[in-house]
């Protein structure tokens, strides 16, 4: 494959583009996924596609094509080259990343994984019905997914860039709801995602369970301004926006309120970010990233002070900055694995300090990296009074501003979670308005 990478970019230079960029992605999926305790669809599916950046001068264009043939690969680049001609000048284009050495990045591709067939995929799919089901005769699986995936990744620019890499994935979600006596509790799920076969899809099932049990019962509560405990389902979402804070991109376009901020104290002390390309098993975790520069590991706070953000060549050049490893695209970027520091606390030592205050595992609504406005609905959510959990709440407001909320954290877990890309704590902050009815 990576022979068909540098055809194209060969064929882009002698059409006449100056720089050139090509990116061929095979992706090979079994996904299996469930609804109303029955399982709905079983889909297996492969793909190619190669994608060109030709680049004139100044001028960036894209093709894709999904005929690797000679002929198909020609057409999309005369494509690419014929549009880059006639585009809009970019005047702060710098040119494409030179090759640099890649790191090692352990456990990222496990070959029990591509070679499952889809009568195993099945087989998980009906551990998680199962398991529900065993659990709790109250607790109906709503929807859920369990998918195995694998993908190859090929690179190469005019620079002299040419690797590739191997990387496979598992994933399983159930999203379970309780119902007792004509009464029906919150939706609660419960998901996990590795690049290795070590999912225990009825532990997920088994914990999708007792959270939508535990939403039984939920009572209405006045409206308040307190402490919120956000479990690690909702921390992950608010570190997901902050990162669109520390995107150079958003930055350099002055949409992020980080911008002019490095070196300034931005969270509590307690605070550290680092975004981490490189993490063992990670889940953006590769040798490299979209334009084919590599990957590393980024402090991004620490002690509460923002200390860098994440570039790719582009946005690194335009920063005056060192590109991180973090291109979606040659032209775009987006985060690797978050990684938050623990802190000191228990969760139920979280609770016993609160006066008043909920405990929140799903949110709803919009966290804005923009002006940091939080609002939105507090699922799964319970009431903590005198540092004790007193029953579950019914679906209430919180709103706050995700900047305050970071200088308002007074509490974080010693435990941390794998949501995703995000490996977070769970937090406590102070100060937080909760609307109820």
């Amino acid at each position: 494959m990576l022979d068909i990478v540098e055809k194209a970019i060969k064929e882009a230079l002698k059409e006449g583009a100056t720089e050139a960029h090509a990116t061929l992605r095979r992706s090979r999926v079994c996904e299996v996924e469930l609804e109303s305790d029955s399982i709905s669809r079983t889909r297996w599916s492969s793909s190619r596609i190669l994608t060109i950046y030709a680049i004139v001068g100044k001028r960036i264009a894209r093709s894709s094509t999904r005929d690797l043939s000679e002929r198909g690969i020609r057409k999309a680049v005369t494509s690419a080259v014929k549009m880059a001609r006639v585009s809009t000048e970019n005047p702060l284009w710098s040119g494409l990343p030179h090759p640099k050495p890649y790191p090692d990045v352990e456990d990222i591709y496990d070959s029990r994984i591509e070679s499952l067939d889809v009568s195993e995929v099945v087989e998980m799919a009906k551990v998680a019905l199962q398991e529900v089901k065993e659990y709790d005769i109250r607790v109906l699986v709503m929807q859920g997914r369990v998918s195995a995936g694998s993908s190859e990744i090929y690179i190469a620019n005019s620079n002299g860039i040419l690797t590739s890499d191997k990387r496979t994935s598992l994933s399983a979600i159930v999203v379970t709801v309780a119902k007792e006596a004509g009464e029906i509790g919150s939706f609660a799920h419960e998901y996990q995602v590795s690049r290795k076969l070590d999912i225990d899809v009825g532990e997920i099932s088994r914990k999708a369970a007792r959270k939508a049990l535990e939403s039984l019962g939920a009572k209405s509560i006045r409206s308040f301004r307190g402490s919120v405990i956000f479990d690690f389902e909702v921390s992950s979402l608010i570190f997901a926006s902050l990162a669109q804070a520390y995107n150079g991109d958003n930055v350099w376009k002055g949409s992020s309120p980080f911008k002019n901020k490095l070196g300034d104290k931005v969270a509590v002390e307690g605070l550290t970010v680092e975004d981490n390309g490189i993490m063992p098993s990670g889940i953006a975790s590769s040798k490299f990233d979209g334009e084919g520069s590599p990957r590393q590991r980024t402090l991004i706070i620490e002690h509460g002070i923002l200390k860098n953000f994440i570039n790719n060549t582009y946005t690194a050049n335009i920063l005056e900055m060192e590109p991180t490893g973090n291109a979606a695209t040659i032209l775009s970027v987006s985060p690797a694995n978050t990684v938050v520091k623990p802190g000191t606390y228990k969760l139920d030592e979280m609770v016993e300090e609160v006066k008043r205050g909920l405990l929140v595992r799903r949110f709803s609504g919009i966290i804005k990296f923009q002006d940091g406005i939080v609002s939105g609905v507090a699922k799964q959510s319970f009431l903590i009074e005198r540092g004790e959990i007193v029953h579950p709440v019914k679906e209430c407001m919180i709103s706050g501003n995700l900047y305050e909320m970071l200088n308002n954290i007074s509490a974080i877990s010693k435990d941390v979670e794998v949501k995703g890309i995000f490996v977070v704590p769970a937090l406590r902050v102070e100060n937080i308005s909760i609307v109820g009815k």
